[in-house]
């Protein structure tokens, strides 16, 4: 009766992948044996996890993953946690998206891409201690000058060497592949960040892990890269090794109150403050002067501002990079000042994000008094412009209630924009262009921010801390929300 079941299981995942690819043979095989792949590594995840439900109580992991369930631990509820993607999900996109990037079965001895010539590891240790939260990895070197790949992995001491965490950087295909190994099954590889690829031939490198109850942290040169919910519990963790075309490998363990750990590269940027003229008041018809780099105004036509040059042109300016920190002194946000962003849509935009936060870190996550989200249309029919523009805050250990609304932005891909979130008595004004976009009303008082953070489809060249002064002769300031009050 076994048999004829499974034989009924395997006749319908037939079908099912020559349905989803239109009856063409190859794909549809490719489809049958990933999916085959992805459920035994998904069973054998399942057993470690039950296995390690079996520990006496009190043990750490147990207690997290209750945490994250907020049921009584058993793998159904892993599975309904972020940290897995049970099969009932896999469907035909997601099958494209593998073929996009590769389609691995770990089983196969041809998985190139996970195995190395030179099968002796450039690092090793078998002395991790205990793992729990806070704990940090940072492994160093310098990537040679041929280098095609290397892998960092936390290893299983265990007869099949199962690996919970696979760190794997791929320089001819600029990305990072992060992924787990169980009975030499490899899973689903996860490959996004919002992070550009800045790994080079040649170069050092520092790649900081952070062990959270949730997931490991991995930053990059001291920029925070991704998350990566544990796929595998994180107390069977015995081995470290680093393999591929990396040479002088170290590695250091620490265990911090904070992460990312800052380096040369990834240092935090002073917001300059313009508030020498705070009491002033200006004309109504003033012109805003923004410098824009040379190179960046060759991207469309010369407009009637910059005619007019109330836009003036520099070629040495290259622009702020990505991701961005900046700070200023605390109680510097706050009503009659603003906050001006000067930069340049990407020509593709999905999305970017602005956070006015305090602290610098992305673990333990900071309060955010305001955070600003576009989100781009990615049809073809999608108005140019055209976005779902999010706020929210974050405090008391949880995201508040998201406020979303479609707008017309004047965000266009490809061209600059002087974005101003000025600060009224009640809410954080957002402006651009000149123009008023939306608002946010205060969750948290804006003196408690004194970082601004800036990630996504954008080029900046400049931010600033200034003052929103009134117009002469109006009770009412440059930068104000014009739709509770007459015209003027």
């Amino acid at each position: 009766m076994t048999a004829i079941t499974l034989l009924i299981r395997e006749l319908c995942d037939l079908s099912d992948a020559f349905w989803h690819n239109h009856f063409n043979f190859v794909r549809s095989l490719q489809y049958y044996h990933t999916k085959r792949r992805l459920r035994s590594f998904w069973f054998y995840c399942r057993e470690h996890w039950l296995y390690q439900c079996k520990s006496p109580p009190g043990n750490s992991e147990i207690e997290s993953m209750q945490h994250a369930t907020g049921t009584q631990i058993d793998f159904a509820a892993v599975e309904a946690s972020a940290s897995y993607q049970p099969f009932e999900n896999f469907d035909h996109q997601q099958m494209e998206w593998c073929n996009d990037i590769e389609i691995v079965n770990g089983m196969d001895f041809n998985a190139s891409f996970y195995e190395y010539s030179d099968a002796l590891p450039k690092f090793y240790t078998d002395d991790v201690g205990e793992l729990y939260e806070g704990v940090s990895f940072t492994f160093s070197g310098k990537i040679s000058i041929h280098c095609e790949r290397f892998s960092i992995n936390f290893i299983y001491d265990n007869a099949t060497r199962d690996v919970a965490l696979h760190i794997n950087p791929r320089l001819p295909q600029n990305y990072i592949v992060r992924n787990t190994k169980v009975r030499d099954v490899w899973g689903r590889e996860e490959v996004s960040s919002a992070l550009p690829f800045l790994l080079r031939r040649g170069d050092r490198f520092a790649i900081q892990v952070l062990i959270t109850d949730a997931c490991y942290m991995i930053s990059i040169n001291g920029n925070h890269f991704a998350e990566y919910a544990h796929r595998l519990p994180l107390s069977g963790v015995k081995i470290l090794d680093v393999k591929g075309d990396v040479e002088d490998v170290k590695m250091e363990r620490t265990v911090v109150q904070a992460y990312p750990q800052r380096l040369k590269e990834s240092a935090v940027r002073i917001i300059e403050a313009h508030l020498s003229t705070e009491a002033d008041e200006v004309d109504a018809n003033v012109e805003e002067v923004i410098n824009i780099p040379h190179e960046w105004c060759l991207i469309s036509a010369p407009s009637a501002k910059l005619a007019n040059n109330s836009f003036k042109c520099h070629s040495t300016d290259q622009g702020l990079t990505l991701p961005y920190y900046g700070t200023f002194l605390p109680k510097s946000l706050r009503e009659g000042r603003c906050l001006r962003i000067d930069g340049r849509v990407r020509l593709l935009p999905h999305s970017f994000y602005i956070n006015l936060q305090q602290g610098q870190n992305i673990w333990p996550h900071p309060i955010i008094a305001f955070h600003l989200n576009p989100r781009f249309s990615q049809t073809s029919t999608g108005a140019i412009g055209k976005a779902i523009v999010c706020r929210n805050a974050w405090y008391n250990g949880s995201w508040a209630e998201e406020e979303r609304s479609e707008l017309d932005t004047n965000f266009s891909p490809g061209r600059t924009f002087s974005l101003v979130i000025a600060c009224s008595a009640n809410s954080f004004e957002v402006y651009v262009n000149r123009q008023f976009l939306t608002e946010f009303k205060y969750r948290i008082q804006p003196d408690i921010v004194d970082t601004v953070y800036i990630q996504g489809d954008v080029k900046l060249w400049n931010v600033t801390l200034e003052v929103n002064p009134f117009i002469r002769g109006k009770n009412v300031r440059i930068y104000h929300n014009p739709l509770p009050l007459e015209e003027y």
